[in-house]
């Protein structure tokens, strides 16, 4: 567990850094030739997902050696969708601020950009992400612990999970409820479901534990925020 938590750290940092890395006047540096891009989107597109991705491939080499065909087709789909995701909104983000002012200007090729850096990307992004944890939450639940884990491991989990339930709901609370919410809202009934009705009791499915915790603090947190506002 010591390096299941090691990797959960790694994996809420990452949300931490990509959130700082948006935040942060020096990544917002133009970058030669041409000022094809900012620091921050370069960071954004490439080494930050990738980290992740690193992140996601050790824990499925923590939870099982087994290459289930069907679970790793799962899993590589999850890997580049999620990457293609990225790429795609990250040019089309810098090239909509930069040059059509942020979805305003409504030329043909600015609506192309807009839609791709406000809709399309974001689907793509979120499929890819939704099936990195789908993969390993059927991995874990047919390859479960031999041995439960402790309290101490649960309050670790869930101090994980709030980190990445606040991502979620930043990313969400703030924009009108699209198909990304209904998305985090069925994994994180699967892996509620998982957990209370599957064949293992939840202290042998730390993994799904802390899908099902992070996806009911941020799916709870934007439904609860966007009644109130």
């Amino acid at each position: 567990m010591k390096r299941f938590h090691l990797i959960l750290i790694g994996l809420s940092s990452s949300i931490v850094i990509l959130s700082l890395n948006r935040l942060t006047p020096i990544t917002q540096t133009y970058l030669q030739p041409f000022d094809f891009l900012r620091l921050m989107d370069v960071l954004a597109m490439i080494p930050i997902p990738l980290g992740s991705v690193l992140l996601y491939v050790l824990l499925k080499e923590l939870i099982t050696k087994s290459n289930n065909m069907w679970y790793t087709l799962i899993f590589i789909t999850g890997i580049y969708l999620f990457a293609a995701g990225s790429g795609d909104h990250e040019v089309t983000n810098y090239l909509n601020i930069r040059f059509c002012d942020s979805g305003k200007s409504t030329t043909a090729i600015c609506n192309s950009i807009a839609y791709n850096d406000d809709e399309f990307s974001h689907y793509v992004y979120y499929a890819g992400f939704i099936l990195l944890n789908i993969a390993l939450m059927a991995y874990e639940y047919s390859y479960p612990r031999i041995k439960p884990i402790r309290g101490i491991d649960i309050a670790g989990i869930f101090a994980n999970s709030f980190i990445i339930g606040l991502g979620i709901f930043a990313n969400l609370a703030f924009e009108e409820i699209g198909i990304d919410l209904y998305i985090f809202g069925a994994v994180m009934l699967l892996a509620i479901w998982l957990l209370f009705k599957g064949k293992q009791p939840a202290t042998y499915l730390p993994a799904t534990m802390y899908f099902a915790m992070s996806y009911a603090l941020g799916v709870t947190g934007t439904l609860v925020y966007g009644m109130i506002k």
